[in-house]
């Protein structure tokens, strides 16, 4: 048997350092929720669309009702939703932006609106010139045939 002792190493041995296990099941969690209250808030739609067929002939109070109750819910349930709470602060921020806008006057639409005018008629004679020429030309060229 070897009874000699090995010396032990002095250099100390690296470990890797251990990652930190971020948790991303929350994140997962809140989309998945996102999604079933989408999917929900179109099954509610679409069943107030179905019930609104259904008693079309029967009475159309009940169907209108129906109508009106499962697109008030299906809409009301989507805007609960991330995605619907996301759309709500676009259309906030959308109508901050055009406070920011400067409209032009009466009078500066009056006169590009009249420029337009002007323009396009110029490239309405234009392209009836452009025609005329190469209707003329084609005519000439087939005469010869």
């Amino acid at each position: 048997m070897n009874t000699k002792k090995k010396p032990a190493d002095t250099k100390a041995v690296k470990t890797a350092p251990k990652k930190a296990v971020v948790n991303s099941t929350k994140g997962q969690e809140i989309k998945n929720e996102g999604k079933g209250l989408m999917w929900l808030s179109l099954l509610i739609v679409l069943a107030g669309v179905f019930t609104y067929y259904y008693f079309e002939g029967v009475n159309s109070l009940y169907a209108f009702g129906a109508l009106l109750v499962g697109l008030v819910a299906g809409v009301g349930l989507f805007l609960t939703s991330p995605k619907g709470k996301q759309l709500i602060t676009f259309f906030k921020e959308a109508r901050i932006e055009l406070r920011r806008v400067v409209w032009p006057t009466m009078d500066e639409t009056r006169k590009m609106t009249l420029l337009v005018v002007i323009v396009m008629a110029v490239t309405l004679l234009f392209l009836m010139l452009v025609d005329f020429i190469i209707k003329n030309i084609i005519s000439l060229i087939l005469s010869f045939s």
